[in-house]
């Protein structure tokens, strides 16, 4: 019997580590300030002394809804950091 070949599953936070740092670039190529968060897989950005926070969690980014903190929503899905963080800097420049 040939040996078959396996995919080594790679740990979940790995991938979250790699969209966290290209949503991190992206918000930074347009403009934005960003930093982590202050709980783990989140980042938050800012600009003219706006702030929003998103944190990616089960292979989607969320964000509270505005004025209800204790509700979160999905925004984007993993992989499309380009899209949230244009989303995002337009939200922070007031351009909806």
């Amino acid at each position: 019997m040939e040996p078959v070949a396996r995919r080594i599953p790679t740990p979940q936070w790995h991938d979250g580590e790699e969209a966290v740092s290209a949503l991190r670039s992206a918000l930074r190529r347009r403009g934005a300030a960003a930093t982590d968060g202050d709980l783990p897989g989140s980042v938050r950005a800012e600009h003219a002394g706006r702030r929003i926070t998103v944190r990616l969690m089960h292979r989607q980014w969320w964000r509270t809804v505005p004025g209800r903190p204790d509700v979160t929503v999905p925004v984007a899905r993993q992989g499309a950091e380009d899209l949230l963080a244009r989303q995002l800097v337009c939200e922070l420049l007031g351009r909806l």
